[in-house]
């Protein structure tokens, strides 16, 4: 196959790459994305969003062996993949990656472990898939030419690269559904633009695999795309996405978040506690909070009272409000019963938020955010330029477990969440059958005996 295309180079890269290839920390990363969407599926698995979702998953997706995960229905690998898809990105709380501006991690998990279910893969393969797909999506979503900030222009390709790896599809197959995604994956415009941020479709992630993963089947069926259509300079950089392929991998720039809101706000709220905490303030010391960031921060929908789970999510003043009245864990994740609270409106009408330049300098390598407080007791001040589980700052794995188990506690049990861990982190020597028998059925499992381990 010609090396003409970026297509084929990725094709190629994809198909070249062996298991003992793969550095040991970049496999642990892996490991660390599977649990953190799997936590973040099941915080968001109750949300209106990912209901509707598996609802459309379950009529049109019907029969299959992929589990809609913590429900024990299973469907077509596609259907699943939308249904998980769905429940891991709908709370803003899952993985992201600086240089796309995006989440990778809400399309590529949910992806690997429905195919994997449907091949009988093995965890180094699930794995090695998985890293691959990051690998693939995030360089595309860096060479995309406007920025759009919608996660799904870019999220479709990393979920083709792993569906098509774990389904055995030749470098020239892979070639075609790369480029088949290019023209049936969502194209949108710039998140901020819109007037009603914050509905269900947020950034078209579950979509985004539907149609990756289709265009996957096409391609294992001699449909064709065109082969340039990463080449295209309208709409892509393609040296940017060629540029060193192999010499590194993408996935180590993943970062986490302890937050259920964009990332542009965390470092607001960090801003905003740490001073709190300093000063021993109380909401009610507060008399204004004036929030300096970058100019897409800045032009969130930033309501002081949202009127939806959602809108919430991107709103600085009211999640500002939440973490001062009721705490950051009001974060961990926000809930529908953290709307229209009159404490948290209150405070979001205190916050006034505006763009400056030396913010806007630092974006997008970094998402500061300076906060100025005017109280009872004086003014303060912090900038925040790092946000908690940023890759220049990493989060330790023990960190992520604590992660995982706030988000998991009350809705599938302490020892069943303590055996997911110990199977997502012994999935390269265990295989993948331990994690999918606890993650499959709904409730009422036998638990097997669980070894203490320790995860530094």
């Amino acid at each position: 196959m010609s090396q003409e295309w970026t297509t084929a180079a990725l094709a190629n890269w994809c198909t070249s790459l062996r298991d003992d290839q793969l550095p040991e920390d970049v496999i642990e990363i892996a490991e660390d994305c599977i649990l953190d969407a799997i936590g973040c599926a099941v915080a968001g698995m109750s949300a209106d969003g990912a209901q509707q979702v598996k609802h459309v998953a379950l009529n049109q997706y019907r029969d299959g062996p992929a589990s809609i995960w913590f429900s024990g229905e299973s469907l077509h690998a596609t259907g699943a993949a939308f249904a998980n898809a769905a429940s891991a990105s709908i709370l803003d709380i899952d993985d992201g990656h600086r240089r796309p501006l995006g989440h990778p991690g809400a399309a590529v998990i949910p992806t690997a472990l429905a195919v994997g279910e449907e091949t009988d893969a093995s965890g180094a393969e699930i794995l090695s898939a998985i890293i691959i797909g990051y690998e693939v999506c995030v360089r595309i979503g860096t060479a995309e030419q406007r920025k759009a900030y919608h996660s799904g222009n870019w999220t479709s390709f990393g979920a083709a690269a792993t569906a098509a790896l774990l389904r055995g599809l030749n470098a020239e197959q892979i070639m075609h559904a790369l480029a088949i995604t290019a023209y049936h994956g969502p194209r949108l415009t710039d998140l901020t633009l819109s007037k009603d941020m914050g509905s269900n479709v947020k950034e078209s992630i579950p979509w985004s695999v539907v149609s990756g993963m289709s265009a996957v089947d096409l391609a294992r069926e001699d449909f064709s795309g065109c082969r340039d259509a990463l080449d295209i300079e309208e709409r892509f950089i393609p040296k940017v996405i060629a540029a060193n392929l192999g010499q590194d991998f993408e996935i180590r720039g993943t970062y986490f978040k302890q937050y259920s809101a964009c990332r542009w706000i965390h470092c607001a709220v960090e801003a905003l506690l740490q001073i709190m905490t300093e000063q021993n303030l109380t909401p009610s010391d507060i008399r204004s909070v004036h929030v300096e960031t970058f100019l897409q921060a800045a032009a969130l929908n930033n309501l002081a009272d949202p009127p939806t789970s959602e809108s919430v999510q991107y709103s600085v003043p009211y999640c500002l409000g939440l973490a001062a009245t009721l705490g950051e864990t009001a974060l961990m994740p926000i809930k529908a019963d953290s709307l229209h609270r009159p404490d948290a409106v209150a405070f979001a009408e205190k916050v006034t938020v505006v763009a400056t330049d030396k913010m806007c300098a630092m974006f997008p390598d970094k998402a500061p955010s300076k906060v100025i407080l005017e109280s009872t007791q004086g003014r303060f001040e912090r900038t925040v330029e790092i946000a908690w589980g940023e890759p220049t700052a990493p989060t330790g794995r023990v960190d992520l477990i604590r992660k995982f188990h706030a988000l998991t506690q009350g809705a599938i049990g302490s020892e069943r969440a303590e055996l997911i861990v110990d199977a997502v982190y012994s999935l390269k020597k265990e295989g993948t059958q331990p994690l999918m028998s606890l993650i499959k059925p709904a409730n009422n499992i036998k638990l097997a005996h669980k070894e203490e381990r320790s995860y530094g």
